[in-house]
């Protein structure tokens, strides 16, 4: 058991680190090509958050556990948009500042909604089919094609970055660190599943999802200190793109029967249902806050934070 908490606790901390690292590096070498701050949150870093989710996906869906797979892309979306988003909304309200969103917002909220509506059918039919996981693929190639010709040229002009050398090492090096964080937790989560009577999907809901959404959590309360909220709106909802549509996809493109043991849509159907209740609630506010400077409340904050422990209880 020992060597289970040591596991997840370096872990943890190695993908905090390195996680920080691969945003700064990221938003370094998009800067270069002119890209706008939605585009670098919602595909660059969105994708550096999400590479955590990928990578534990990838280990555990070696060892054929199918509804850890489906507890961590559900728990993950729901912590980004509860833990995550309210950690955000925390720091903002207890500053006392205001927050406002581009209009041009409107249509990744859509997205979004479209996103999470395909995975929870996704998820209702046969989530370990490689017909599953191409639509899903094909999905997610046509969000990052939109993305991309509509992003705007918004990038702010900021002083010269004494580490924009070697750039692209540094991102490489980060994410070296990244797989073996993501391992890390991986080993420590089949080493709880092994020593305590607790189901795959749960193990993945809670210590899989919590500590892959802790890039998240870094990347969002550093940005909002820095006032780049459109940025971390971008990343949330790009990072649960790419946990629904990429992260889902993996464990069919390796078609496993084995998958399907244990895996049982009727008892975790709650939780798809909480996090499309969520992930509406965050949309209508993102585009509340569309209309006019929005003061954040302590209140909203505490509901997106306590939401997720909320559904904790549906998961256990």
């Amino acid at each position: 058991m020992l060597i289970a908490i040591s596991a997840i606790a370096s872990g943890i901390v190695l993908i905090w680190v390195s996680a920080e690292k691969l945003e700064k590096y990221s938003v370094l070498a998009a800067k270069k090509f002119g890209l706008s701050p939605f585009f670098i949150g919602s595909t660059i870093i969105a994708f550096g958050t999400s590479a955590p989710e990928m990578l534990t996906t990838f280990f555990v869906s070696l060892e054929s556990q199918g509804s850890m797979v489906i507890g961590n892309v559900i728990g993950s979306n729901v912590a980004n948009l509860s833990l995550v988003f309210g950690s955000m909304l925390l720091v903002i309200s207890l500053k006392k500042l205001s927050m406002q969103q581009s209009t041009d917002i409107y249509k990744n909220l859509i997205i979004l909604l479209i996103s999470t509506g395909l995975v929870w059918i996704i998820i209702a039919t046969d989530p370990f089919n490689i017909i599953s996981s191409l639509i899903l693929l094909a999905s997610l190639f046509l969000v990052i094609m939109f993305w991309y010709k509509n992003s705007a040229v918004e990038i702010d002009s900021e002083e010269n970055d004494p580490e924009e050398s070697h750039t692209s090492s540094k991102l490489i090096l980060s994410l070296g660190f990244l797989v073996f964080a993501a391992w890390l937790i991986t080993f420590g989560a089949n080493q709880i599943l092994d020593n305590f009577n607790l189901g795959q999907l749960f193990i993945g809901y809670t210590v899989l999802a919590i500590g892959t959404s802790l890039p998240e959590i870094a990347a969002s309360v550093s940005l909002a200190l820095k006032g780049r909220y459109e940025t971390v709106s971008g990343t949330l909802i790009g990072s649960n793109i790419f946990n629904g549509l990429c992260v889902l996809a993996i464990p069919g493109l390796l078609s496993s029967p084995e998958m399907y043991l244990g895996w049982n849509y009727s008892s975790w159907s709650p939780l798809l249902l909480i996090l499309f209740i969520v992930t509406l609630i965050f949309s209508a506010f993102i585009f509340s806050s569309t209309k006019k400077e929005k003061k954040v409340s302590l209140v909203i904050s505490i509901f997106f934070l306590s939401s997720y422990f909320i559904s904790l209880y549906f998961a256990y």
